[in-house]
């Protein structure tokens, strides 16, 4: 069967453009985002993190051993289905938009490289850092060191990770190799990246790592993945494959969510869900 360009898929994949909409100018993006997190408290700053600066917000109201994380999604990584975006900034950062709502002692918000980052702080920023090698292991060291960085800002002992969509997939990458993470949460994810290929018949993510190839350390993590009902870009196939891959599946659990799908509605469904808090199943 001849394979379609994986090209295709990740524009299908993330909010891009069209030839009949005009979109919000980087600076005009992260505006929205920084008065969105200004309103809920959240400061921003950028974090010097290996081989790229990344975008962060915190709101630390008091002090707590847990330091909950989250990891946005793919962005604008298309602006046409053959052309890379030169700026993956979301239009909606749905991780953003999950991250206010939540109410804990401790919250912070990271962004992926070359997200809301401009000018000396946009180093090594080739697009394939948000199209083939969006989770290669320059993405995830560069996360990993931002993690070590707001522990040390906050004084936090563990840290729960939530990340939406790609974000999910780093997240996923992280608490396989790190030893301070309580619990991981993800949102329409594709955490086994091998079968969401497969399913869209497109070729590889070439220069990215896959989460369930890390299925036997993550077994023992805490862990919920939540799926939209009516996603066709990560379906709740993509994820069982990963939940397929875990030997021993008790800290593991799959939340299919009626009625959404990708993008929409996740922000308020999690109003209802963000307090809860994954356990292993004696």
């Amino acid at each position: 069967m001849t394979l379609r360009p994986l090209l295709l898929l990740l524009f299908l994949a993330g909010l891009t453009a069209t030839a009949c909409t005009t979109l919000p100018d980087p600076g005009e993006r992260k505006a929205r985002a920084d008065k969105l997190a200004a309103a809920q408290g959240m400061e921003p700053s950028t974090i010097p993190a290996g081989d790229f600066d990344l975008y962060s917000l915190i709101r630390a109201d008091r002090p707590s051993g847990l330091l909950i994380v989250y990891l946005e999604g793919d962005g604008l990584a298309w602006t046409r289905r053959n052309e890379p975006s030169p700026d993956p900034t979301p239009v909606s950062p749905v991780a953003l938009q999950l991250a206010v709502k939540d109410n804990g002692p401790a919250v912070a918000y990271l962004a992926r490289p070359c997200q809301y980052t401009q000018g000396q702080a946009r180093r090594n920023c080739g697009n394939e850092t948000w199209t083939n090698a969006r989770y290669s292991e320059a993405v995830v060291q560069s996360v990993d060191a931002a993690l070590d960085k707001l522990k040390e800002r906050t004084g936090a002992a563990q840290l729960g990770l939530v990340g939406y969509s790609g974000g999910g997939t780093v997240a996923a990458l992280l608490a396989a190799r790190r030893h301070d993470v309580a619990w991981l949460k993800t949102v329409a994810s594709p955490l086994d990246t091998a079968a969401f290929t497969r399913h869209h018949q497109v070729s590889g993510l070439s220069g990215s790592l896959n989460p369930a190839d890390d299925a036997i350390r993550l077994a023992a993590i805490p862990q919920i993945h939540y799926v939209g009902e009516e996603d066709d870009i990560v379906p709740e196939a993509i994820n069982r494959a990963f939940m397929a891959r875990l030997a021993d599946r008790r800290c593991a659990t799959l939340h299919v969510m009626p009625g959404l799908g990708h993008r929409d509605g996740w922000d308020e469904a999690w109003q209802g869900v963000h307090s809860t808090r994954p356990a292993c199943r004696k």
